[in-house]
């Protein structure tokens, strides 16, 4: 971990633009199959929107230790797992099997922000549901490293400073290593560190809801991408964990 940013003030806007009906719009999929009604008959000139305000935590990570970790041959093989499976699930759904992968360095810090997201409900006193996530894990000309979990909700959540005090460093190494050896384990093992996505085609690997998975309204993937062995040794995986030497 290269910094940790407190944000001690954030806001977040959400802003109405069109509706749909039997499907959602889904972040995996992207726009090619599901249509989206517009909001008004002609082009608004403003749409209705709702702004809260609350708190979070940046955590950015070290560029070099996650380029050497992605090259190791653990990780490109459960690469290639999640990949299968991504493509097995777009494939049952009649769409290009070529697109909108996020990446195994994608996969790696969703899943750790989903560890970090049920171990900080825990602790400061928030409704797990009102504790979001932002991946930033680009790999194009500018290279992102980092995860965002904050809390902005209209009601007192978000406003009473305890996220902040568990991103302080006594705080915040503690939680994070509570929550890397929480994932060791699974109360689902062997069946949960075992799960191939490519048989089943689903989006995630050794990840269920006994470890990993959280609120719909906290993820912004659907608890898709998700993989224990990524960070941690499993029963299955042993050597792919970007914390195996933590």
């Amino acid at each position: 971990i290269s910094r940790v940013l407190l944000l001690e003030r954030l806001r977040e806007v959400n802003a109405l633009i069109g509706f749909t009906r039997v499907e959602s719009p889904d972040e995996s999929i992207g726009q090619d199959r599901t249509a989206m009604a517009p909001i008004s008959r002609v082009k608004p000139e403003w749409v209705p929107a709702c702004e809260v305000h609350g708190e979070g935590i940046f955590i950015q990570f070290d560029e070099l230790a996650l380029r050497d970790w992605e090259a190791q041959t653990a990780v490109t093989n459960l690469d290639d797992v999640l990949l299968t499976g991504h493509r097995g699930w777009r494939n049952a759904r009649h769409l290009s099997v070529d697109g909108d992968y996020p990446g195994i360095r994608y996969a790696m810090l969703h899943t750790l922000a989903h560890l970090l997201i049920r171990e900080l409900a825990l602790e400061c006193g928030y409704n797990a549901a009102s504790i979001r996530e932002r991946i930033y894990a680009e790999n194009m000309d500018i290279p992102q490293a980092g995860i965002l979990i904050y809390t902005a909700a209209a009601d007192s959540d978000g406003t009473l400073g305890g996220l902040i005090e568990l991103g302080k460093p006594e705080n915040l190494g503690r939680l994070l290593k509570q929550a890397l050896e929480r994932a060791k384990v699974c109360s689902s093992d062997p069946l949960c560190s075992e799960h191939d996505p490519g048989k089943d085609r689903t989006l995630h690997a050794a990840a269920c809801h006994a470890c990993s998975f959280v609120a719909e309204t906290s993820c912004e993937r659907g608890n898709r991408y998700l993989d224990r062995a990524l960070l941690v040794p499993t029963f299955e995986h042993a050597e792919a964990g970007f914390f195996k030497g933590f």
